[in-house]
């Protein structure tokens, strides 16, 4: 357990028998428990969870996406430049 972690509360969990064999063979094949597969699994997802409920800015996507394309278009532009020079 992390330095700072509070003690671990045990709880029972019931899984479907297919989803239960994944896991085994999933924390097997990662060399874990099983229970540090689900934690890290419900940790996953539970912060997954928390980023797609934050709100959306529109305008800094839109900037965001102008900007890569801009940084693209500028790297293509220097490539055909350094090419036509090699030539």
């Amino acid at each position: 357990m992390h330095e700072g972690m509070s003690k671990a509360t045990r709880i029972t969990v019931t899984l479907d028998p297919q989803v239960a064999e994944w896991a085994k063979q999933a924390a097997e094949r990662q060399n874990r428990s099983l229970s540090s597969l689900i934690n890290a699994s419900l940790r996953t997802a539970l912060v997954h969870e928390s980023l797609t409920s934050l709100p959306v800015d529109d305008d800094a996507d839109r900037a965001a996406a102008q900007d890569e394309l801009d940084l693209t278009e500028s790297a293509a532009a220097d490539a055909r430049r350094r090419s036509r020079g090699a030539a």
